[in-house]
């Protein structure tokens, strides 16, 4: 299911991968940034391929219902929260009841979690002021950078996006999530053009 990225680990186990329902977690800042249309084709009288209630391309089953495999969906997720708070998206979570979380940094360094409902209906979870030196983020999640990175997480493996963000790192900027037909999750990482720098599966 992997394809040619960086080294294949035991990660943690998949209940790991996403926060409590009840109490949305943002692991740390997330600084780091696409819309043309679907991950796959679209037949006119089916759901999309990928589409929340459709199947992902070469899944082997049906997934949880975790995450999404179209891009369009994550763009939406995005356009919505930056409707609801002040900043740039600098992660994207899908929550275990469907929902989904994203996190909006201002160029002064606040942050805000904003969640979002199926019917696309955002509203603040939480909003922290910067520190002093606390900085904007230099890369964020525009719809340019969310295209590249969904094409560039599911061509390294089938299945759902439940998380993108953006970070500091100099080597691997972006991070992708990737929820598999078999429950499995796969972290995986990238340089600045997309590239794949690191693969991480649980087990």
């Amino acid at each position: 299911m992997l394809l040619a990225g960086g080294g294949v680990a035991v990660g943690a186990a998949i209940g790991d991968e996403f926060g409590d329902d009840d109490h949305p977690s943002m692991e740390g800042p997330r600084h780091g940034d696409h819309r043309d249309g679907d991950h796959g084709p679209r037949d006119d009288d089916g759901p999309r391929e990928g589409d929340r209630d459709g199947r992902p391309a070469g899944a082997g089953g049906p997934v949880t219902g975790i995450g999404t495999a179209s891009i369009d969906e994550l763009l939406d997720i995005a356009e919505a929260a930056r409707a609801a708070a002040d900043g740039e998206v600098t992660s994207i979570d899908a929550k275990r009841d469907g929902t989904w979380e994203v996190q909006l940094t201002t160029a002064t360094g606040d942050e805000s979690d904003v969640r979002v409902d199926d019917d696309l209906k955002a509203s603040v979870v939480a909003t922290e002021k910067a520190d002093d030196d606390d900085t904007g983020p230099t890369l964020t999640l525009d719809d340019e950078t969310i295209r590249a990175l969904v094409e560039a997480a599911l061509a390294e493996a089938d299945g759902m996006i439940t998380d993108l963000d953006v970070d500091a790192d100099d080597v691997s900027p972006y991070d992708a999530s990737v929820l598999t037909a078999d429950n499995r999750s796969v972290d995986i990482e990238f340089d600045a053009s997309f590239a794949v720098v690191g693969t991480d599966l649980d087990d």
